[in-house]
């Protein structure tokens, strides 16, 4: 049990970031789901079998890089947070079509 809660709460840990801030210290790991540093290689490792999570670590910077996490059941809060980062990215996608249509009258 205590391993599927630990599992949980990097999962959670993940998907509470935007996708474009997921390089994770074990450091913060490790505070965020109460284990020692040297059990977060463990638990990312086990994380990563399992298919919960897809990344990379990087052992000598103590960093883990996940690239993908599980889709999972969401309550208002989280659907609402959800929605809030589809908005921001909306209006970064917006400005990145205006920038590209500046400098390529064309594109546009």
């Amino acid at each position: 049990v205590k391993e599927k809660i630990t599992l949980l709460a990097l999962v959670n840990m993940v998907f509470e970031r935007p996708s474009s801030e997921r390089t994770l210290s074990f450091d913060d790991v490790a505070e965020r789901i109460e284990v020692p540093v040297d059990a977060v290689e463990r638990v990312v490792m086990r994380a990563l079998s399992l298919g919960l999570i897809k990344g990379s670590m990087d052992q000598v910077d103590g960093t883990v890089d996940v690239t993908w996490v599980m889709p999972r059941v969401l309550d208002d809060a989280q659907l609402r947070d959800l929605a809030g980062r589809f908005g921001e990215w909306a209006v970064t996608v917006s400005k990145t079509k205006d920038f590209v249509a500046e400098q390529i009258p064309t594109f546009a």
